[in-house]
C-alpha cells in the first residue's frame, strides 16, 4: 500500500512543471495533493498553494476564518489565478517542525509546542458551534477508510467510534485540524489545514500527544519514531490543556 501511494505520487508530480513563476517570484514543486488536482511550491519564505478553483478557493476561505478567530496559522500574502488555475500564497513558518526539533532534544521546542496547542485551543474555543454532527467528524478522522483497509475488523471499529461518540459527546463541535501533531506544528504556528472539519474539542490537542505512541521505535515501511515524550511531559501537557478545559468550564481532557 505504501509503495502503491509512493509510486501514484511520482506519477502525479511529474504532470506539474518543476517550477512556476508568479508575482515575481520563482516557485519549486515540494508536493502533489488531491490526486493531481493541487500542488504546492516553495520559494524563498513562502509558499505556493496552486489547484483547481473550487478546491484553492475553499481551502482559501478557511485559512482566512481561521486567521480571522486567532488560530497560530501563517499569513497569507497574496491570492489570484495562473491560467486555469487558482493559487494563494502564506508566509514560511520556517524549515523545522516540532518533530524534528524534539528528534533534535532541543529543550525549549517543548514550552513552544505547548504555547501553540494553547494557541490552537483557545481559538477553537471561538469557533464553537450548536450542532455535533458525528458523522461529519467519522468522515474527517476517517473511520471509512479504516472500515476498508480492515474488513474483517467493521464491527469493532464501529463499536469503538460509538464509544468515542459517548465519551467526546460533553464538548462542543469546533474547527477541527484532524492531523493535529508535532510534524504539521511549528514554533511559529501549524500547517496543512486543507483537511479541517468540525469536530469535538480536544481532538485535536489530545491526538498532538498521543500521536507518537502509535508509531514503532524502529524502521517500518519508512515511519518510526524519532522521539518519544517523558512522563513528566505527557503530565505538563494533559495538566495545560485540562487548564483550558477548567477555564471554558468543561470537563477535562484528560478523563475523556
Amino acid at each position: 500500500m505504501i509503495n502503491s501511494m509512493k509510486n501514484t505520487e511520482n506519477t502525479e508530480k511529474n504532470t506539474w512543471p518543476a517550477s512556476l513563476t508568479i508575482e515575481g517570484a520563482e516557485y519549486n514543486l515540494v508536493d502533489v495533493q488531491r490526486r493531481d488536482r493541487a500542488a504546492i511550491y516553495k520559494s524563498n519564505g513562502q509558499y505556493l498553494r496552486i489547484g483547481q478553483e473550487p478546491s484553492i478557493l475553499a481551502d482559501l476561505a478557511l485559512h482566512k476564518k481561521m486567521e480571522q478567530f486567532g488560530f497560530p496559522v501563517a499569513r497569507l500574502l497574496g491570492e489570484g489565478r495562473n491560467g486555469d488555475k487558482h493559487y494563494f500564497i502564506e508566509e514560511s513558518l520556517g524549515d523545522k517542525h516540532f518533530g524534528s526539533l524534539f528528534a533534535e532534544s532541543d529543550q525549549q521546542a517543548f514550552d513552544d509546542f505547548l504555547r501553540i496547542a494553547v494557541d490552537f485551543g483557545g481559538a477553537q474555543l471561538r469557533t464553537v458551534q450548536d450542532k455535533k454532527d458525528f458523522k461529519t467528524f467519522a468522515t474527517g478522522i476517517h473511520v471509512d477508510w479504516l472500515c476498508e483497509e480492515f474488513p474483517d475488523d467493521v464491527e469493532r471499529i464501529k463499536e469503538i467510534f460509538n464509544d468515542v461518540k459517548t465519551q467526546l459527546s460533553v464538548y462542543p463541535f469546533v474547527i477541527s485540524h484532524g492531523d493535529f501533531n508535532p510534524n504539521n506544528m511549528y514554533p511559529r504556528g501549524v500547517i496543512d489545514l486543507e483537511d479541517s472539519f468540525y469536530g469535538p474539542l480536544g481532538y485535536d490537542l489530545i491526538s498532538a500527544l498521543v500521536h507518537i505512541d502509535y508509531f514503532p521505535d524502529t524502521p517500518a515501511d519508512g515511519y518510526f519514531a524519532r522521539y518519544r515524550f517523558s512522563e513528566d511531559q505527557k503530565k505538563e501537557y494533559l495538566a495545560t490543556i485540562d487548564a483550558l478545559s477548567e477555564k471554558a468550564r468543561l470537563p477535562a481532557f484528560s478523563d475523556h
